[in-house]
């Protein structure tokens, strides 16, 4: 009897041993579970961490740099001059002298007799320059978010003054050039700015035409006139010396539409055109 107690005795002693151990092991293996998993939850929110500072740093060091450089820079061509908006640098301004050259051209085209196809009556008829409509339009391009933006129609371009206090609400329609719907080439340019402006300011429609880079060949213009909609439909895009006046030439028999802006944006060194015919 006494050696069958000692041997309960004993075996009682080993399974409290062995259930200690087990509850030992089992803590070591939680303590590791819980350091392996505070570990790998401390790198990921250490790597997810540097994976936002480091793009948001290069933006910083980025925007830094070219804010350098667009103030240091010299102006781009004879007569330009710098713009500020609010304080802020937003654009070289391509001067007088540029759009004198331009009207030039103009009343050298205005002065030739030009023709263009009419689909609808399917006539061939002459080209219309109404140099006293005063009517605003409205211009929209769905590709690049531009909706509806105020389009002032035969501005006086060889006034600074004049042409600013327009593109400050939008868009100008340059005189001398044909309308909406009256055959020839429909001119139109607006102002681009430099990167570190615009990118905090994208619905000012003094700058909208930054946007124009972004163009594809296909994309359609919307011009509203007089209730009336013209689609047209871009067929190229060019990159043009600021001597280039060729650009308001109506080389085509569909009225076509011809954008410009400084390129690079708010620098000026060249001009981007953008060419739209006019759908049927």
């Amino acid at each position: 009897m006494a050696l069958v107690n000692f041997t309960y005795s004993e075996l009682l002693s080993d399974n409290q041993w062995n259930i200690k151990n087990s509850r030992e092991s089992h803590q070591r293996v939680l303590k590791v579970v819980r350091v392996t998993l505070s570990s790998i939850l401390a790198i990921g929110g250490i790597t997810i961490l540097i994976s936002q500072l480091f793009p948001l740093g290069e933006s910083y060091l980025k925007g830094w740099v070219t804010k350098a450089n667009e103030a240091n820079l010299a102006s781009p061509l004879p007569g330009a001059y710098k713009r500020d908006i609010e304080d802020e640098f937003a654009y070289w301004d391509p001067g007088q002298s540029y759009f004198n050259n331009l009207i030039s051209q103009a009343e050298v085209l205005t002065s030739q007799t030009a023709q263009y196809y009419d689909p609808i009556d399917k006539v061939y008829k002459d080209v219309v320059i109404d140099e006293s409509y005063s009517k605003l339009m409205s211009l929209s391009i769905t590709s690049l978010k531009i909706n509806k933006v105020t389009v002032t129609p035969n501005v006086e371009s060889y006034n600074q003054d004049i042409y600013n206090s327009v593109l400050k609400n939008g868009l100008a329609h340059f005189k001398g050039t044909a309308l909406p719907g009256s055959g020839g080439n429909v001119f139109i340019y607006g102002h681009s700015a430099v990167d570190s402006y615009f990118s905090s300011h994208q619905t000012n429609p003094e700058t909208i035409f930054t946007k124009l880079e972004n163009i594809e060949i296909g994309d359609k213009v919307e011009i509203d006139k007089d209730g009336k909609r013209y689609e047209y439909v871009v067929r190229k895009k060019k990159i043009v010396e600021p001597d280039d006046f060729s650009i308001l030439s109506h080389n085509s028999r569909k009225e076509t539409l011809t954008l410009m802006t400084c390129f690079p944006q708010g620098v000026g060194t060249d001009r981007l055109i953008v060419t739209a015919d006019l759908g049927n």
